[in-house]
């Protein structure tokens, strides 16, 4: 048979906690006061007199360690000094005097008042104890190796003791682990404490031999005062955003791990949210980081001012922002919130007169349904995120049925700056085809990544990837390097072939773009005519006035531009119109659906006479049959490209590649030179 014994909550095992040391100290302090009492306040020396005043002195005019960077009260080294001259109970008695006058001078509590002396009351015992254990009495004023040895073992038992009393009644009401409350209390007070316990010594000297030494004490006073403030600061630094002023990563994660453990006593859930910013990037890329600050400083305001004063905002570094939510009384209006930051973000950031408009994205996940840890919360928030930015969706809460292929996705995102620092990322290139005589002409750069481990990832899986984290740029920028020094390699070759490569967004409107191309073509001694740059209209739509003026340069030095994808777009015709284009690409899908659907025929076939009328070279994607190429031969299209003539290759393969396509000698030339003549007589 087993006994059950029923389940202490934390609210009242701190409560038993708290009344357990005011009763125990005030069992000590009134036998003390009624025994020793009177005797002590009508037999008082002078040196404990002036240390008793000390005392009260410092703990009513404690030391500002700098702004909202807490307090120092020198009354330790005094109240210390008086364990070891006056004793124990001089100390004690010294310390409810001061603690009481301090206490309601500053409007503290009844039980913070009584809580303090009980703590004291230990604190003071154990170290004067271990004093008298060693020393036998208390000091005469002069202190020989062996009370010096043990003033500092003593003085290291008052501050664990009084340290420990401390951080187990702020873990009791917090919530957090005692563990942990005490080493943090230990690291921030180490120093401080140590140097106001240390110089009790002096000041029992200083009391004994001359009075005019005791002012002398305010000189180490003050250094400690400074020595504090500096520790206080380097502890913001360590737990606070320099930019922002925001708690960082590591506050942000200790703050939830106490509102993970104090959830069974709140009302509401516990709320995770990640937000990172759209576009960010562009912004430092194109403006410079200064306007970037100064839209992060701006963001910060806007998170700080929209939350409750119970939530917590941090930066957890570059565009990415941390929220914790414990003002939301249900999960439904967790989302409200997630959604109202989501609102304040769409609006205009201003920099320095220039309106920016980024956005964000807000992923979502609750404690308890979605995790049990900080670490969990964080993850699964950063799942929701991922999602919210892929589907451009804004906000999105944690879903598992999503998590799998999300968290495959991350871990392909966390090794894509791997990929780019071992050259993973290689073009594949696909023949472009004269299908008037059947010749490659050209090629198109399709990148590939070679994962060390990974098989057959698709573009469609890690080009958006690189796209959200910034590194399309430099990828972009890696592969048009590669396909240009095979171009180079096959004219020197002596064949004659042009080198296509698409653009994302981002690098289009990159200014330095043109820079890196005329110096690319240089070095490899190409000219710049031989390489094509593949654009979308819709990128040109989305940021024209940063996107056109790099595309007029490109153009100025004779980089040869195609439309791609034409037609899926919704401003074609007025692009085809301002753009200096050489080249228009009809899409796959029309291209293979002539075979079934007359419509696509017929947009192919007007597709290509606007084209050549605009005097644009065409080209036709996703030419898989014979019969396919002959219809576009037919309509006068002057190049293919499809499945038909080669998958994308290897570079090392792509000669032999040139050599299969040549080979099929498809027979379109009879039909083109039947159409041409049949226009000469109409």
């Amino acid at each position: 048979m087993s006994l059950s014994f029923p389940q202490i909550s934390r609210d009242t095992l701190a409560k038993l906690y708290i009344a357990t040391v005011i009763g125990a100290g005030f069992a000590i302090l009134v036998p003390l006061v009624a025994l020793r009492g009177t005797d002590l306040v009508t037999h008082v020396e002078l040196p404990i007199l002036i240390l008793g005043l000390a005392v009260v002195v410092g703990e009513v005019l404690p030391v500002k360690l700098g702004d909202n960077e807490g307090e120092l009260v020198p009354s330790t080294t005094f109240m210390f000094a008086l364990v070891l001259f006056g004793g124990v109970g001089a100390a004690m008695l010294t310390q409810v005097v001061a603690s009481t006058i301090a206490d309601r001078i500053h409007n503290k509590r009844l039980v913070a008042w009584a809580f303090n002396l009980g703590q004291y009351t230990f604190a003071i015992g154990s170290s004067g104890l271990v004093y008298r254990l060693f020393t036998g009495g208390t000091s005469d004023g002069t202190f020989d190796v062996i009370e010096v040895v043990a003033a500092l073992v003593a003085g290291g038992v008052f501050f664990v003791v009084n340290t420990g009393m401390v951080s187990t009644v702020i873990a009791l009401t917090s919530g957090s682990r005692i563990r942990d409350e005490f080493s943090s209390e230990l690291m921030r007070q180490t120093v401080t404490e140590a140097i106001l316990l240390g110089l009790a010594p002096l000041a029992v000297l200083a009391v004994t031999s001359s009075l005019a030494l005791v002012p002398l004490l305010a000189l180490p006073l003050l250094a400690v005062q400074r020595a504090g403030t500096h520790a206080l600061v380097s502890r913001r630094l360590a737990l606070h955003d320099a930019l922002t002023g925001l708690p960082n990563r590591v506050l942000f994660a200790d703050r939830t791990r106490r509102a993970i453990a104090t959830a069974d006593r709140s009302d509401g859930p516990v709320v995770v949210m990640l937000i990172d910013l759209d576009r960010f990037k562009d912004i430092n890329d194109t403006l410079g980081h200064h306007y970037g600050d100064e839209v992060l400083r701006q963001m910060s305001g806007r998170l700080t001012e929209l939350l409750d004063p119970r939530d917590t905002v941090a930066r957890l570094g570059g565009d990415e922002f941390g929220v914790l939510v414990r003002s939301a009384a249900t999960p439904e209006e967790g989302m409200r919130v997630a959604k109202a930051i989501r609102r304040a973000l769409a609006e205009p950031f201003v920099a320095e007169g220039v309106s920016l408009e980024l956005g964000g994205s807000v992923g979502v996940a609750f404690h308890p349904n979605d995790g049990d840890d900080v670490e969990t919360l964080m993850q699964r928030a950063d799942v929701a995120m991922y999602q919210a930015k892929e589907g451009a969706v804004g906000v999105v809460r944690y879903s598992s049925q999503e998590d799998d292929s999300s968290l495959a996705r991350l871990a392909l995102a966390a090794d894509l700056r791997r990929a780019l620092e071992n050259s993973e990322f290689v073009p594949y290139f696909q023949p472009k085809v004269d299908l008037r005589t059947g010749v490659v002409v050209g090629a198109e750069a399709l990148l590939r990544w070679r994962h060390p481990t990974e098989k057959n990832i698709s573009p469609d899986v890690f080009i958006p990837l690189a796209e959200q984290t910034g590194l399309i740029g430099p990828v972009t920028l890696q592969v048009i390097s590669a396909a240009v020094r095979e171009c180079a390699l096959w004219r020197a070759r002596g064949r004659d072939i042009s080198v296509a490569v698409n653009l994302s967004a981002r690098v289009l409107v990159d200014p330095t773009l043109p820079d890196h191309v005329e110096e690319l073509c240089r070095c490899w001694d190409i000219p710049t005519r031989a390489l094509v740059l593949e654009v979308t209209e819709s990128m040109i739509v989305d940021d024209p006035a940063r996107a056109l003026p790099v595309v007029q340069r490109l153009a100025a030095l004779g980089v040869r531009l195609s439309i791609d994808d034409f037609g899926t777009g919704y401003s074609s015709l007025e692009y085809l119109k301002v753009l200096p284009v050489a080249e228009m690409k009809i899409d796959r899908t029309f291209v293979a659906g002539m075979a079934d659907d007359v419509r696509d025929t017929a947009i192919v076939r007007h597709s290509i006479e606007l084209g050549r009328s605009l005097g644009l070279r065409v080209v036709a994607e996703g030419v898989e049959s014979r019969e396919a190429h002959e219809r576009l031969a037919a309509m006068g299209c002057d190049q293919g490209q499809g499945f038909l003539y080669s998958p994308a290759v290897p570079a090392e393969e792509f000669e032999e590649c040139i050599e299969r396509a040549e080979a099929l000698q498809v027979p379109a030339r009879v039909a083109q030179l039947a159409m041409l003549a049949s226009r000469r007589v109409a």
